[in-house]
């Protein structure tokens, strides 16, 4: 999604507040009154972490159907990349001055229905969209 809400960098930073305080480097939540509407809109989200610099993924969970609000599921993601990834070990406090955050904020999904393989990929664009691709009771997501 891009950023037409110009929310992306208030999302990293609150991304970023939520693991510091998973970590214990804070205590309590900040206070969420007065947070624009698009905070409270449930969203599929993604929070994305990787080793500065050598941009080494050290974690990535998210929810790709917009099942919270926004400032949850955002909150959710983030420790939850940071200490829950299986592929990976909990971070650090140590390891977080040199960890890149980013967030990838989901619209909803919308179903490709057109049958032709021409049609489906006029349709999708590289860098704009993401694919949940399901089959039985599997699915794959790519961002």
């Amino acid at each position: 999604m891009a950023d037409d809400d110009g929310i992306g960098p208030e999302a990293v930073r609150r991304a970023r507040e939520a693991i510091r305080e998973a970590l214990g480097f804070t205590r309590g939540r900040p206070i969420d009154r007065g947070l624009p509407a698009v905070w409270r809109e449930p969203r599929g989200v993604f929070v994305t972490l990787r080793r500065y610099p050598s941009a080494e993924l050290r974690g990535c969970i998210g929810f790709p159907r917009p099942i919270r609000p926004l400032i949850e599921a955002l909150r959710e993601a983030a420790v939850a990349a940071a200490l829950d990834d299986p592929r990976f070990p909990p971070i650090r406090p140590h390891e977080l001055g040199r960890v890149t955050v980013e967030v990838s904020i989901l619209t909803v999904p919308e179903p490709i229905v057109e049958t032709d393989p021409a049609a489906r990929r006029a349709r999708v664009q590289v860098g704009r969209d993401g694919l949940i691709l399901e089959r039985h009771r599997q699915s794959g997501l790519l961002l």
